[in-house]
């Protein structure tokens, strides 16, 4: 690695919140915190006495220099979101579920003073026209300089330390009558140990695992967001080893006994594009994607259907003149309506997901109505089970046979990737995969879905012919054939980074 000493001005917008689960005993990093807790007088916070907290200024100093630390070595211009603001840090937070407190921010603030941090001062607007956003900090020229001294890499750092593997996230609205989340605190049982103990080992063979993208060269994937309140915004998705931990999250409260959501989150291959998720390979071995079709409304149906979304004739052709672009919004709709509680909030929901520029972004209610009575004509059981807000419920059912299909790979060392209703796995295994999913939605939801697959290949026709019956004068076929995919001088880097830290970890 070597230093970029003319790095632009701290762009806001280029960054990322400061993570605070960055760990690692490396007798370099202790070394380093050991000089700058003396040399900038972070020492001074640290209190003589019995009663000392879980995490120390010194902890809070070394948590900030990794996370410094990593941000220059995946992307020297990248900058760090951190809150000044002491509410951030309160009891019951989520950084005081970590032991961080306030204390960190005069951590911050003597880096500063010393000449160790670049800081641009955040922004708050109290009057709701503009938008606020925390601090931002970076390395500066003078702890670059000592970064390049150190030999330590990203597989020394604990990425995860302290993050917990399941949470409980509840909705409410604030004092303003905002949307709002929050995580809550949760008493431990015997399924919550279970769940936590599964997570445990999955992640252990993720982390074993060789997981990537051979196309690329740097490791790292820019895509726009089109979506929400930081819509157009550019994201950073690091395709990294440090990149890769699960958890879930379930929603409600602790009496919903864990019955909504608890889908997985967390790896970086959900963070991105299903085009690009065709071109990861695990273990160097190029995969297959495989999902449920139709999965919610086919939970919701007795009798599953491969396509219901086709309604195989045009329901508004003066307005919709296309099947396919029909199914697309009858898809939409649908699921808008599955998450809502009422149809005009589903169709507000519908318009809202459509892409900028959408034909289909100005379809009115009574339009979307129309298609709506169509589908539920097509299917009559449904009928009272849209708009009833569903959702958080079918989420815990594709959530307990993702949690199944896991466990089972898991237990024969076979790492598959889950994104919600679908999975990635090695080629070579996908039937492996499919009969899973099968007896999984069978002992889950008590029925048979079915199922479709997409790889990186493409298909070609040509003529067959030979000694064999039938293809005697010769015969035209179709053939698949995998797209092969050339590794870049840094895929293969990393490859051997990985095999070189996966031995010597195994030789400890």
């Amino acid at each position: 690695m070597t230093d970029d000493t003319n790095l632009s001005q701290i762009d806001r917008w280029h960054s990322r919140p400061v993570d605070v689960h960055r760990w690692s005993d490396h007798p370099e990093i202790k070394v380093l915190t050991e000089h700058l807790y003396v040399e900038c007088s972070i020492n001074t916070l640290d209190k003589a006495g019995n009663r000392k907290p879980k995490k120390t200024a010194k902890d809070m100093l070394r948590v900030l220099l990794l996370d410094l630390y990593v941000a220059w070595l995946n992307d020297p211009s990248l900058a760090l979101g951190f809150s000044k603001n002491n509410n951030s840090y309160a009891a019951n937070s989520r950084m005081d579920r970590i032991h961080i407190g306030n204390n960190i921010i005069k951590v911050e603030e003597k880096l500063v003073a010393a000449g160790y941090i670049e800081e641009q001062e955040g922004f708050h607007d109290k009057t709701g026209r503009e938008r606020s956003y925390t601090t931002r900090i970076r390395h500066s020229q003078k702890l670059r300089d000592a970064f390049l001294r150190l030999s330590v890499d990203l597989y020394d750092i604990d990425h995860h330390a302290g993050k917990p593997l399941i949470l409980l996230r509840e909705r409410y609205q604030d004092d303003d009558d905002n949307p709002q989340k929050r995580l809550l605190d949760y008493p431990t049982n015997p399924e919550v140990e279970a769940m936590r103990a599964d997570l445990v080992a999955y992640n252990d063979l993720l982390r074993r695992s060789f997981i990537d993208i051979p196309s690329l060269k740097d490791p790292v994937v820019y895509r726009t967001i089109e979506k929400g309140s930081r819509k157009g915004q550019v994201q950073i998705i690091l395709i990294s080893h440090n990149n890769k931990q699960v958890h879930r999250v379930f929603n409600g409260t602790v009496a919903d006994n864990w019955t909504k959501g608890g889908r997985f989150y967390g790896g970086w291959w959900l963070q991105i594009g299903r085009e690009m998720r065709m071109e990861i390979y695990i273990n160097d071995q190029p995969t297959v994607e495989v999902d449920y079709k139709a999965f919610h409304p086919n939970l919701l149906l007795n009798d599953p259907v491969y396509d219901p979304y086709d309604l195989e004739e045009l329901i508004l052709p003066d307005i919709i003149k296309d099947l396919s672009d029909q199914r697309d919004v009858i898809k939409s709709l649908i699921l808008m309506a599955i998450n809502a509680d009422s149809a005009e909030k589903a169709f507000q929901a519908f318009r809202n997901d459509q892409k900028k520029g959408s034909p289909f972004k100005k379809l009115e209610n009574d339009d979307l109505q129309i298609l709506l009575d169509a589908f539920t004509d097509r299917y009559p059981e449904l009928k009272d089970q849209l708009n009833t807000g569903q959702a958080l419920h079918l989420m815990n059912i594709d959530s307990r046979i993702a949690s199944l299909v896991l466990n089972h790979f898991t237990e024969i060392g076979i790492p598959v990737l889950c994104i919600h209703d679908s999975f990635i796995i090695q080629k070579d295994k996908a039937k492996d995969l499919k009969d899973a999913l099968e007896v999984a939605s069978v002992q889950v939801a008590g029925k048979r879905i079915a199922q479709d697959s997409k790889a990186n290949d493409r298909k070609i026709t040509a003529k067959a012919q030979g000694n064999i019956r039938g293809y005697e004068r010769g015969k035209m076929v179709t053939i698949t054939i995998p797209l092969k995919i050339i590794p870049t001088d840094g895929y293969t880097l990393r490859k051997n980074k990985h095999h070189r830290w996966l031995e010597n970890s195994e030789t400890l």
